[in-house]
């Protein structure tokens, strides 16, 4: 059984602990607000992106040959994928799961018999990869809870110029998606080829609603590459958020059962005290016995 001072030296070090991870979890609290506003402020930007790109896929099917980043490959034999992961760990299971959907993914274009061209974002996946003995074309560390525009625009426009020169047929993400502050999970988006069909139910509109000025060839043209990168963009920094509420609520955990391990050592030591104590008065009385 410890002893007292054994039960204080533990008493002690996990409330360290507690006011570390404490801190950890404050600090991933305020970092995850900046994060979710950056999403409410990019998401009706690529939402509306999204949507006038499909508004143009009205206009015809015969724009979509005169852009290569709309060529449709029935079998494709090549394949870019892009893994989302962090730089850190104490987030709980948030690089696990990403990495489990991207693994399962790759094994499965594999067995398909398509050649994936792995680009890893994040120190975690990174070390993956090796442990596995999985090969990656590049490899991204330097992406932080703050990503930019123009980072995920450095990283993703020389995979759009390999599947514009046609030596790449597709090109996924493997991220955690951000659905609110209390749900996120890991999943995989395609990003190319870029589809401008009409959304779901709006089958009704038509090309005679919109006056097109220069002309929609001139508009896709510029709206198709601006539109994939906003894509990635917005995976970039919904991962960010995940990231920091999966190391929150990591780190809620860890205080909270440091809490309990530490009112669990207290009593634990209050009672070792006490039958010390008592184990003491019993002594003294029956030395005072033996002496009368």
């Amino acid at each position: 059984m410890a002893t007292s001072r054994e039960l204080k030296n533990k008493i002690r070090s996990v409330n360290n602990t507690k006011k570390i991870t404490r801190t950890m979890e404050m600090i991933s609290t305020a970092k995850a607000v900046v994060c979710q506003r950056r999403i409410e402020a990019t998401q009706p930007y690529g939402d509306k992106l999204a949507e006038i790109r499909r508004d143009l896929g009205s206009c015809g099917d015969g724009l979509a040959g005169g852009f290569p980043l709309l060529r449709q490959v029935e079998s494709p034999s090549r394949e870019a994928v892009f893994i989302v992961t962090a730089n850190r760990g104490l987030c709980g299971g948030y690089n696990a799961n990403t990495l489990k959907v991207a693994e399962n993914y790759i094994r499965k274009r594999n067995a398909d018999g398509v050649q994936t061209d792995v680009y890893i974002l994040g120190k975690k996946g990174i070390s993956r990869f090796k442990y596995l003995g999985m090969e990656s074309v590049e490899q991204y560390i330097h992406f932080d809870d703050r990503p930019t525009f123009e980072e995920a625009e450095e990283v993703i426009s020389p995979v759009m110029e390999s599947f514009e020169k046609g030596e790449v047929d597709a090109l996924s993400v493997v991220f955690t998606h951000y659905i609110n502050a209390a749900k996120q999970e890991p999943v995989l988006r395609k990003l190319l080829p870029i589809t401008v069909d009409q959304a779901d139910g709006d089958s009704s509109r038509s090309v005679g609603e919109f006056i097109l000025e220069p002309s929609p060839e001139l508009i896709l043209g510029r709206l198709l590459p601006l539109s994939l990168k906003m894509q990635f963009f917005q995976a970039l920094v919904e991962a960010a958020a995940s990231e920091q509420i999966a190391r929150r609520m990591a780190m809620k955990n860890a205080t909270d059962n440091a809490e309990e391990m530490a009112t669990k050592y207290t009593q634990l030591y209050n009672r070792t005290r006490q039958a010390a104590i008592t184990q003491e008065i019993l002594e003294v009385i029956g030395g005072a016995e033996v002496l009368n």
